[in-house]
């Protein structure tokens, strides 16, 4: 084995280096060809360049920790004639694991290489040694002619992704080193790997770095562009299966919550190749980019919390010892210093303001610490800068329909909820991974504040994966992954600010079921339990906090004023219950329990030992036992409970003596907790939060409904503020509302159609298609007048037998759910010019009537539909973009109509590039 001493100049090595630091994408160095400067960029990004400041002394501890690593690999890799591996830990062929880590091995002694400022810099012996070793690996190993087996240790993702993703990069550092006929050898065996963009979701978007990155290797710009383009998919907002929705949720494996997983991945590929096309022939000009830079503020914003990513939207990746929530959240600032580069200037600057808040705040683990050495350059020049200054502290709810996830952000704390559904699986468990994810789904509640550490420090292989905060369970009873048979989990928001969500939980493999419904407030969260039923003969249990504790576990457990021991081991049931309060292991940790009934209350104190092995057993995984402890607090319903329930009310960052006092003047007022209604007054706030279970006419306080809903209402001395959702993303046609107030005047979403202001509101909200979307509106309080009568809303449906007029050929599709109706038409992208389809109501009065049209999008769809409108008073032509805003009613205009039907909307397919479709259109009459 070949063994280098580490050079004792290194400090002075790299005081010589340029300390000019990072900016932006960096600017291309003289090349031969714009391929070559593509490819210099990527080393570039790889490495750092020329201009990294190595008298930093955290990018100089980078450069040492990346030397140390390639040297350790270096002098134990075998580079002895006659060789049958590289490593004696790897040493299979047609192992795709061991082929992989061989290739991340060698990328690391590459990047040591490569990088100016490490001791391994254009070493010689080393670059000699690198090259050998691409060769026996290509001759053996990974080349054309291999035919993968399917087996436990051959893995088709290694084949078509990981290894070439690292391969390439290997090529990149080492271009200079390599002859044509080596890079050429190399690349053709990407190639029968990865020879075009396929699947979905972040496989996609390692593959058009796969094929993109080789294309600049191999000087094919058909490749480049066909990288590119295989981007575009990504860039759309789906409606159903793997990728981002508009709502923020970003789904992986057709069900699964994968933000901070996959959608990690995703970010660090669409960056890393956004950025690498930056400023050439083929960078990435798709309008559509744009969703991009919106993805950082409504999907990964949002369940970041100081540095750390929410293990919610983690699935079986909360399993993996060497991804704990700050590692990966790290990997998504990552993912967003590299976007800062590209991006444009408003949002690079909010970008760069977040990730500053995030560095400094994020005392748990530096990001400094494990972060690359060109990100870490670029950090630093951020960090660095007065005049960027750090973004404030997050304020806001947001709840994800389309993942079954909520998150809200108050001063001090966040709060993570995570559900499933029929849509959404309870967890995910494959390859071996995440072994005890049985409830991490099932109502599981995850508190962030000034703990940094608490989900990190080997929280997964220790907690009591039974007793899992937020949850009913059967007592020490596992669940097997699946999807529920019911439909109902969603919420709705108040001013972005407060929420409320809700989940008829059914798990699959017992009787157990239960409805579930949380109320997110300014600074407590109510947490309701109905229709708690079971006959599975198991005792059920609603854990209210499962805590890790100090390294003492002395943590103080005060209940109704009264210290309890602090001695681990200590486990009993506390009987009228009104009010605890557990200490937190940092200042401003502490976490209140109101019980506005008193409860008996079970709780325990322990030392648990566990290790990573026991959760994921993959060969990767350490086995070393690991204690943490833990306090844990649950409610016991018994055994076979029959309409069962509970009452709590969870008081982050309050001390003893501020807990005492709200139990005894709390500021809720539980309306409602039946297996019916579940409904929550918030009093300071004015806020009423109530989930519908049930399609009837149902009430709670001043709302009544007459569908399953969600709904909140914001009242204060002259507004009433509305919201509402329909969890199940089931309904069709309208949910009815009557508020018992009187008001003067409104606005109202699209979708809101309100037909009484007095003596009650009374408003319809059409929830088709919605996805679980939140309809909001606003109402002035005083004595109004109705604005519409019943009759005066009109929808023509392109399959009425009356007042829709086809011309052309036209067909008929029930593909999209985000329509009106049981289908709709579209043009088959052909004919153009020849085809239209009008809709003509027959309008009650002679009157003022808003004219609403639905659709369903595609990103196939045109983006200029032309759209004519015959009213009282002529003709109004308009354009209508069907790429986006599907499945919702959107305002064309306000026009006056006659009585009858002489008005008209008109869709037509002239001058159209892609499919037209032609759905819906309403007419709303104005007060």
């Amino acid at each position: 084995m070949r063994r280098i001493l580490i050079k004792s100049c290194l400090v002075l090595l790299v005081l010589l280096l340029s300390v000019s630091g990072i900016g932006g994408v960096a600017e291309r160095a003289r090349a031969a060809d714009e391929f070559d400067g593509i490819r210099e960029n990527r080393k570039v990004l790889l490495t750092g360049g020329s201009s990294l400041d190595a008298a930093d002394p955290d990018i100089a501890a980078a450069l040492t920790k990346l030397t140390n690593e390639a040297n350790g690999y270096w002098q134990t890799m075998n580079t002895a004639a006659g060789r049958t591996y590289l490593w004696s830990d790897n040493p299979g062929t047609g192992n795709s694991i061991h082929i992989r880590v061989t290739y991340e091995r060698l990328k690391t002694m590459a990047l040591a290489y490569a990088t100016s400022g490490t001791a391994l810099y254009e070493d010689s012996l080393l670059g000699n040694d690198i090259v050998a070793a691409l060769d026996y690996m290509y001759a053996t190993r990974y080349h054309e002619g291999v035919t993968p087996v399917a087996s436990g240790t051959s893995n088709w993702w290694d084949w078509q992704i990981g290894i070439p993703l690292q391969l390439n990069d290997i090529t990149v550092l080492m271009y200079d080193s390599l002859s044509p006929a080596q890079v050429a050898n190399y690349m053709t065996a990407v190639e029968r790997f990865s020879p075009s963009v396929t699947l979905t979701g972040a496989n996609r978007t390692w593959k058009a770095m796969v094929v993109g990155e080789r294309g600049i290797l191999v000087k094919d710009g058909s490749k480049i562009a066909a990288a590119r383009d295989g981007l575009s998919s990504v860039f759309n907002y789906t409606l159903s299966g793997d990728g981002f929705y508009r709502d923020g949720s970003f789904i992986q494996h057709n069900n699964i919550p994968y933000t901070g997983g996959y959608g990690i991945d995703l970010l660090l590929a669409v960056s890393d190749l956004m950025g690498m096309l930056h400023g050439s022939s083929w960078q990435v000009t798709d309008p559509k980019q744009s969703n991009v830079w919106e993805w950082v503020y409504n999907a990964y914003q949002p369940v970041m919390y100081k540095g750390a990513i929410m293990d919610m939207v983690r699935g079986r990746e909360i399993s993996r010892n060497y991804s704990q929530d700050h590692d990966a959240g790290h990997r998504v600032m990552q993912g967003i210093l590299s976007l800062s580069r590209t991006a444009p200037p408003a949002q690079a600057g909010d970008y760069k303001r977040m990730l500053k808040g995030w560095i400094l705040s994020d005392t748990f683990k530096s990001f400094y610490e494990d972060a690359p050495v060109p990100i870490l350059a670029l950090a630093k020049s951020i960090s660095s800068e007065p005049a960027i200054e750090p973004a404030a502290e997050l304020i806001s709810y947001k709840q994800f329909a389309a993942m079954d996830r909520a998150v809200q952000h108050r001063p001090g704390y966040s709060f993570g909820l995570a559900m499933y559904s029929s849509r959404i699986a309870s967890y995910e468990a494959i390859n071996s991974e995440n072994a005890k994810a049985w409830h991490t789904s099932a109502g599981m509640t995850s508190l962030y504040n000034s703990d940094l550490g608490q989900y990190s420090g080997d929280y997964w292989p220790t907690v009591d994966n039974y007793r899992l905060p937020g949850t009913t369970v059967l007592s020490q009873t596992s669940s097997g992954s699946h999807t529920s048979t019911r439909q109902w989990t969603g919420g709705t928001d108040m001013q972005n600010l407060y929420g409320v969500s809700g989940m008829e939980l059914k798990y699959g493999d017992h009787d157990l079921n239960a409805r579930k419904s949380w109320f997110m407030f300014d600074d407590e969260i109510v947490a309701l339990g109905s229709g708690i039923n079971s006959t599975d003969n198991k005792a059920v249990e609603t854990i209210v906090e499962n805590r890790k504790l100090n390294a003492a576990g002395s943590n103080t457990l005060t209940v109704n004023g009264e210290v309890q021991s602090s001695a681990l081991g200590g486990t009993g049931t506390l009987d009228q219950v009104e009010w605890a309060h557990l200490s937190g292991s940092t200042a401003g940790a502490d976490t209140g329990y109101y019980f506005p009934q008193p409860v008996p209350l079970a709780m325990k104190r322990e030392a648990r030992t566990g290790n990573w092995k026991q959760i994921n057993p993959r060969p990767v995984t350490p086995s070393t036992p690991v204690t943490r402890n833990y306090m844990t607090l649950w409610l016991n319903h018994g055994i076979n409970p029959a309409g069962g329930e509970y009452r709590y009310v969870l008081l982050p960052g309050k001390s003893a003596p501020q807990v005492a006092a709200y139990a005894a003047a709390p500021d809720i007022e539980v309306l409602a907790n039946s297996s019916g209604v579940q409904a929550v007054r918030e009093k300071e706030l004015g806020i009423i939060g109530a989930n519908f279970w049930e399609d009837g006419t149902s009430s709670a306080d001043l709302i009544t409904v007459n569908k399953k809903a969600s709904v909140m209402t914001r009242e204060t001395e002259d507004t009433l503020e509305f919201s509402l959702s329909d969890p199940t993303q089931t309904g069709t046609g309208v949910i009815e509302v009557e508020l018992d107030r009187s008001a003067s005047g409104y606005t109202a979403d699209s979708g809101v159609t309100v037909t009484q202001l007095s003596p009650t509101i009374r408003l319809a909200v059409n929830v088709s298609a919605a996805k679980g979307k939140t309809f909001k509106a606003s109402f002035d309080l005083g004595s109004g007048t109705p604005p519409t009568l019943p009759g005066e809303e009109v929808i023509v449906d392109n399959n009425d037998s009356t007042g829709v007029l086809k011309t052309g050929s036209w067909k008929t599709a029930a593909v999209q759910t985000d329509r009106y109706g049981i289908n709709y038409l579209h043009d088959d992208n052909s004919g153009k010019g020849s085809k239209s389809v009008t809709f003509t109501p027959d309008l009650p009065a002679t009157a003022t009537y808003s004219v609403y049209m639905m659709w369903p999008q595609h990103f196939n769809r045109s983006t200029a539909v032309p759209i004519e409108i015959v009213h009282a008073g002529g003709t109004a032509t308009l354009t209508i973009d069907q790429t986006a805003n599907g499945g919702i009613w959107n305002l064309l205009g306000t026009y006056s109509f006659a009585a009858g039907t002489s008005g008209s909307v008109t869709i037509r397919n002239n001058g159209t590039t892609g499919y037209v479709t032609a759905d819906a259109v309403r007419w709303v009459r104005n007060p």
